[in-house]
């Protein structure tokens, strides 16, 4: 063996070792003399044995030192010297000397071994006993003493004979587990057979190798006492050899408390991870002592960057990858400590690494000593600029998980199975905006305040991703509360497992989330009622044209000479007309796609003139009144468009009342502003009149309500209505800019309220209609007429020339163009707005009055307005629209009214 070999034996020694000469200088030394003495090897190479001497190491025991150096003897003693740090230190030396073969000293070996625990000890019971009776008592307080310390400490003793197979324990340690005093003294394996099973192999082993090798051991044990409880004990033992026989003795000290705190500590460290995670704020702590600085992994989504290791109060602008107001951040830092805050806050701007600006708000809480001195700064960081709010103020406390529990508007929750406990963010009814009371355990919660006809379906996908491999959890369902209240609740949870695959914990978060799937649903319906306006709207003109058709052709008939029944015929031809057309406009009021004339409507005067006019239609067995406070805003709608919807709302309540009842027609100002409103997501915030008729009528049931704004739905009998009445008052609604709702319940009535935007422009000033005059004959006047439909095209024809007009016709606007660069000369053009052939009506009409400044222009359709709205044709000047169908008297008007201007 070489001696770099011996030398890594000897460091390998838990004892001290050291080489020195005659002349008293180290020659050696191994690695647990230094780790006794607190030197490196540079400080003992080659120097004096008495660097280690001191004040109070006693001259009597070196002048014994000398004596056995210089004679070249043995020696033993127990010695009290100075480490390097100058601290005391008690060792036990021994040293021999060894010779060469002349017989001269080659060198002393010497063994320290650390004996200051011992002294300590001896010392502690000394200065015990000096303070007693030194002749009668003092043993017996000194055991009193050690054993009232031990049950305190919930220590006991314990020593094990391994050549004897004898043990002793002490009545503290016996006391602990529980177990009868007769039992004892007993074997080793009593107390083996109370050790749990996981913690078992490991204590076999230690245990084994104490007795074998002589190795002392340390180890934590989950151990069940007699009455079966478990409990945590922590078993210290030392190995001794006594007398050819190894002696193990040592402690066992009760740390069931501890353990369970740090248990405790590790499930609340394991919430506040997933909550970091989860969170879109940043969560930091900052040791303003050492500058060590944690964040969560918002922090890069915040600032950027990802969060640094440590941060400098001093050195801000150092670490940070973004420009920042960093002054103002060091500012307000330092006057909070300084002040001696608990709390503060900050908000600053800052520039992100990719140029987006972000704003920041800081709300940090201060971590004192006792003394006051500020040593940790824990808070979050918001970026204000991506909400539409700012967060509120933290409130005090020092852990970081309580800190985010109360500052998310989400409610967390932990539920453990193995324990049955669940844990849930304070207050969480007042954060989902729910009255029940916040006392209630959250799985009585979930059993007892889920919507009945959705409860199975709750509780069966709850159980599903328990007994799955599920890693995730997600749920919406509908909550009622303790007043009766609902709301619609989004869940989501992170099922945790243990190794063989059982959920052992839930942790998640709930949100109140009514609000968007009110929005949802009024989106979905507007989409839907949009796509039959839509619809309704693309026939409107194809009807009209072939309404016109019937309409003309009627009329012809009744300008022949016709016997009486052919003359009826002709009529009831021609009141049918009127009735398609009015259902045709009714139609278009529904799809929003009528034109309405917006217009300042006092509807202090109007609701009080519309119930007079309903009081004749009304039987005497309904009763109607109306309700106008003073200060009632105007309205800004079409004010005969608003007239026929109350009438429409009146003839539904007189419907359901068919043996009488009472109709109330009242108004209110209404403000709608963000979510305060059950229907916020249809109106634009603002000011609005809100105009409604109530009845005390049968009510509705909600599968009827459901569709009471869809076209030709109605519950009359056949031949009893169209079914287009509340549709027609929600088109009207939608095109003011409005909203229309319905409350109804079954057997306890109906109210319809109508939301119309405040006036509030400057008093318009309209041109009144232009008189109709009466039709005149054409005299000849020439008109170039432009219909693409053909049918229609040679009826309109027809009907001119019968009014006395010499007429021209074209199929599009791009021949009707044709015919007037060829030079020939009309007096007007009569045309279609709405044309295939890349030239509309309009534009045609721009083309005919550049060659013909003095021809006039007569536009009719069968579209409704909105098709054209584009166009602005109400914005030309001396603009004439003839709407499909028209009457000849209209249309003879219409041509006298332009020809004599």
């Amino acid at each position: 063996m070489n001696n770099a070999e011996f030398a890594e034996i000897l460091d390998a020694v838990s004892q001290g070792v050291l080489v020195f000469g005659a002349d008293r200088k180290i020659l050696y030394c191994n690695q647990a003399f230094l780790d006794i003495t607190g030197f490196d090897r540079p400080d003992v190479a080659n120097v004096l044995f008495s660097i280690m001497q001191g004040p109070h190491t006693d001259p009597d025991t070196l002048l014994a030192i000398e004596k056995a150096i210089d004679s070249g003897r043995e020696f033993s003693a127990e010695i009290q010297n100075y480490r390097k740090t100058g601290d005391t230190f008690w060792y036990e030396l021994t040293f021999k000397p060894k010779f060469h073969q002349d017989g001269t000293l080659r060198h002393f070996i010497g063994i320290l071994r650390d004996i200051s625990a011992q002294k300590r000890a001896e010392f502690e019971a000394n200065h015990l006993k000096s303070a007693f009776d030194e002749k009668n008592n003092q043993l017996e307080l000194i055991s009193g003493f050690l054993k009232n310390a031990q049950r305190i400490a919930k220590i006991g003793v314990f020593d094990y004979s391994v050549g004897e197979d004898r043990q002793y324990w002490s009545d503290e340690l016996i006391s602990m587990l529980g177990f009868p005093k007769e039992n004892f003294p007993a074997p080793v394996d009593v107390f083996v057979s109370r050790i749990d099973k996981g913690d078992l192999p490991l204590f076999e082993e230690l245990f084994d190798q104490a007795v074998r090798n002589g190795l002392p051991y340390e180890i934590t044990l989950k151990v069940y006492r007699y009455d079966g409880r478990a409990m945590y004990m922590q078993v210290i033992a030392d190995v001794r050899d006594v007398a050819g026989d190894r002696r193990i003795t040592g402690i066992a000290r009760d740390v069931t408390d501890e353990t369970e705190a740090a248990a405790r500590l590790l499930e609340e460290k394991q919430r506040f991870e997933l909550a970091a995670q989860a969170t879109l704020d940043v969560i930091f702590d900052w040791n303003i002592e050492t500058g060590a600085y944690w964040a969560n992994e918002a922090f890069e989504t915040v600032y950027g960057y990802p969060a640094p290791s440590h941060i400098g109060l001093y050195g801000l602008e150092g670490i940070s990858a973004v420009k920042a107001d960093h002054d103002l951040v060091r500012r307000v830092t330092l006057e909070a400590i300084e002040a001696g805050k608990e709390r503060y806050s900050v908000d600053y701007s800052f520039i992100r690494a990719d140029g987006k600006r972000g704003h920041a708000a800081v709300r940090a809480s201060i971590v004192r000593d006792p003394t006051g001195k500020a040593r940790r700064i824990i808070g979050t960081a918001t970026d204000v600029g991506q909400l539409t709010d700012a967060m509120t103020a933290l409130e005090a406390s020092e852990e970081r998980f309580r800190i985010i529990a109360d500052t998310v508007s989400d409610v967390l929750w932990d539920r453990d199975f193995d324990t049955d406990t669940i844990w849930v963010t304070p207050d969480w009814p007042t954060k989902l905006r729910i009255a029940i009371d916040s006392d209630v355990r959250m799985d009585r919660f979930f059993d007892d305040h889920v919507e009945p006809e959705e409860a199975v379906r709750v509780q069966k996908s709850f159980l599903e991703a328990i007994k799955s491999d599920a890693t995730e959890w997600e749920c919406q369902y509908g909550l009622i509360g303790s007043d009766g209240s609902r709301i619609d609740l989004a869940v989501k949870a992170a099922i945790l497992r243990n190794s063989d695959g059982r959920a052992q914990r839930m942790l998640g978060n709930a949100r109140n989330v009514t609000f968007e799937v009110r929005q949802q649903e009024g989106f979905t319906r507007a989409r839907a009622l949009e796509a039959v306006g839509q619809l309704t709207g693309g026939i409107a003109h194809d009807f009209n044209n072939q309404l016109m058709i019937i309409q003309g052709n009627a009329e012809l008939l009744e300008m022949s000479a016709l016997d009486e029944d052919q003359s009826e015929s002709a009529a009831l031809i021609n009141q049918a007309c009127v009735s398609a057309a009015d259902l045709i406009q009714r139609l278009l009021s529904f799809s929003r796609q009528s034109h309405l004339r917006s217009e300042r409507v006092e509807i202090a005067r109007l609701i009080p003139n519309v119930v007079a006019l309903l009081r004749a239609g009304i039987p005497e067995s309904i009763t109607v009144r109306c309700k106008v406070p003073p200060g009632i805003w105007q309205a800004k709608a079409d004010a005969n468009a608003l007239e026929q919807a109350i009438i429409n709302l009146a003839v539904n309540s007189r419907d359901a009342m068919p043996n009488g009842g009472d109709i109330i027609i009242g108004c209110e100002n209404r403000i709608i502003s963000g979510d305060t409103h059950p229907f916020a997501a249809e109106l634009e915030p603002g000011e609005y009149v809100e105009l409604s008729v109530t009845d005390n009528g049968h009510g509705m049931a909600p599968e009827v309500k459901a569709k009471v704004f869809e076209p030709f739905f109605t519950t009359k009998e056949v031949g009893k209505g169209t079914g287009l009445g509340l549709s027609t008052v929600y088109g009207f609604a939608k095109q003011s800019n409005g909203h229309v709702i319905v409350y109804s319940e079954p057997d306890r009535g109906t109210t319809v309220a109508l939301y119309l935007p405040r006036y509030t422009e400057i008093v318009e000033q309209y041109m009144p209609d232009l008189v109709t005059r009466s039709a005149h004959p054409g005299n000849g006047k020439r008109i170039l007429l432009v219909e693409d439909q053909e049918r229609l095209r040679d009826h309109v024809c027809k009907l001119l020339t019968k009014m006395g007009y010499k007429v021209t016709s074209a199929a599009n606007g791009i021949e009707a163009l044709s015919l007037l660069q060829d030079g020939q000369n009309f007096d007007l053009l009569f045309t279609d707005v709405i044309m295939p052939g890349g030239l509309n009506g309009q534009e045609l009409a721009q083309k005919t009055t550049k060659l013909r400044p003095s021809m006039k222009v007569l536009f009719t359709s069968g579209y409704p307005a909105s098709a054209f709205e584009h166009l602005r044709l109400d914005e030309v000047e001396h603009i004439k629209l003839l709407k499909k169908p028209y009457r000849s008297a209209e249309l003879t008007a219409a041509l006298a009214e332009l020809l004599e201007n």
